[in-house]
């Protein structure tokens, strides 16, 4: 079944980060270019690819000067602090009060599950519109 003009469908996706790989659906009106299946997913692998480039350019000879004026301006503000304490400060160590028996410690527990939701059928992973999916690759029956 072939889509119809003015007809909106899924289109299939896979998600390019390499330790995800998985499979969504986009419809037409939402699809901009997405590559990754969710936010996480996108924000992970560019803070891997801006590390690649700050790795690069600071075995550059540019990123080594770079480097140099930093930690220079750094040891400056650090000489200039230092100089500004005039007391030193307490030795005392807080510690949380002693827990009476038969009191639990307040514990924040993360949910097990993930709270995207899980539908039977396709859905856009934008909107949540729910379309057709028309598969670009049909299964073709084997011959007799």
């Amino acid at each position: 079944m072939a889509a119809v003009h003015g007809d909106s469908a899924l289109r299939q996706r896979a998600c390019v980060a390499p330790d995800c790989r998985a499979i969504f659906f986009i419809c037409a009106h939402c699809d901009r270019g997405h590559r990754y299946c969710s936010e996480t997913c996108r924000e992970r692998n560019r803070r891997g690819q801006r590390r690649r480039a700050n790795s690069r350019h600071q075995r550059s000879e540019e990123g080594r000067l770079d480097h140099r004026d930093r930690q220079r301006e750094y040891r400056h503000r650090c000489q200039s602090i230092a100089a500004g304490v005039t007391d030193q400060g307490s030795l005392l160590i807080a510690t949380p009060a002693p827990l009476t028996r038969g009191q639990a410690p307040a514990i924040l527990i993360a949910p097990l599950r993930n709270n995207t939701p899980v539908w039977s059928s396709p859905r856009c992973r934008i909107c949540g519109r729910v379309l057709r999916f028309v598969n670009p690759f049909p299964r073709i029956p084997p011959r007799r």
